[in-house]
């Protein structure tokens, strides 16, 4: 492929081949960004490729391979701008039920593949004078019946985050995440299909009352890799419809004075 002008800002997305990844990378695309969307998979699984949006094989749990893509892409196209740590994946079980390698495997990717790629992005962006990063975290990371592993990386993201932002800060590089509620995406549908979600008491629970869309997820991320977000630093903007500051008692049950 043709080698991106230097002058065109780029933003790597992990797990940027479906779902909420690839509409950040749509996002960033359109935004004005040439975006690398990082994946295991070998193409685009939600739509046809779009302008802007090229792919490149990433395996977040290999230290190796994460050094290896990040070095490449930044000799290729001369500069990394924004990288988006969203790769992820979720196992659902009863802690006692849980196996080993079920722990083991979203921990591999959930946290030690956020630290594994920020690690690597931070050097190069260290080594420019600047860059930003946006860590994907969610609402589990308070605590979610049956995704102890998902939960408990997805809270260690948030630590993870603050610190990168605390160290980095001086040097230029600002750190943030953002903590989506519930999704309208394949997985969640997949999730009700299996019974593992139901979707009526979710939404009975999020005062807006809806699902979020991945377009809201990718607009919050939009936010804080730009200007207007220069003051924000080791911070985490929850996307959630209200689900982290309601105590799930209805207003009508609240005695009038």
């Amino acid at each position: 492929m043709t080698a991106t002008p230097a002058s065109t800002p780029v933003a790597v997305v992990t797990g940027g081949a479906a779902g909420i990844g690839w509409e950040i990378g749509r996002r960033l695309a359109a935004d004005g960004y040439t975006v690398v969307a990082g994946d295991l998979v070998p193409g685009f699984t939600e739509s046809a490729p779009v302008d802007g949006i090229v792919h490149r094989r990433l395996d977040v749990t290999d230290p190796e391979d994460v050094a290896a893509v990040f070095d490449g892409i930044a000799a290729e196209f001369g500069r990394i701008d924004v990288v988006v740590n969203n790769a992820g994946i979720q196992r659902h079980r009863a802690i006692e039920d849980l196996a080993w390698d079920e722990w083991r495997a979203v921990v591999d990717v959930n946290l030690h593949g956020v630290f594994l790629s920020l690690q690597a992005a931070g050097r190069h962006m260290l080594a420019a004078g600047g860059g930003r990063i946006v860590n994907i975290s969610s609402i589990s990371s308070r605590g979610s019946a049956g995704r102890a592993p998902y939960a408990a990386t997805k809270a260690a993201v948030i630590g993870l985050t603050a610190t990168a932002g605390a160290e980095w800060a001086a040097r230029g590089v600002r750190v943030n995440a953002v903590a989506p509620g519930y999704v309208d995406t394949g997985v969640f549908r997949q999730g009700v299909a299996a019974g593992t979600l139901n979707e009526q008491t979710i939404l009975a629970r999020i005062p807006a009352g809806r699902l979020a869309q991945a377009e809201e997820i990718a607009a919050a991320v939009s936010f804080l890799v730009s200007d207007q977000a220069s003051y924000m630093n080791g911070q985490t903007i929850y996307v959630d419809g209200g689900f982290m500051v309601d105590y799930g008692v209805p207003l009508a049950s609240v005695p009038k004075p």
